[in-house]
């Protein structure tokens, strides 16, 4: 992305998700300005050990 002001600068979101899908959809917010905040499982994201 360019310098300029991002689309989703100033959205908050809160990811409760897991597998590969969802997350990669947050990445895509989180590039397009969106603060990220992602809440796991204790035991962590099932997509870790793949």
């Amino acid at each position: 992305m360019s310098d300029g002001a991002r689309p989703l600068e100033g959205l908050f979101v809160v990811s409760i998700e897991q597998a590969v899908a969802a997350p990669l959809c947050t990445v895509r917010l989180a590039d397009a300005g969106a603060r990220v905040v992602k809440i796991e499982r204790p035991e962590g994201e099932t997509a870790r050990h793949y």
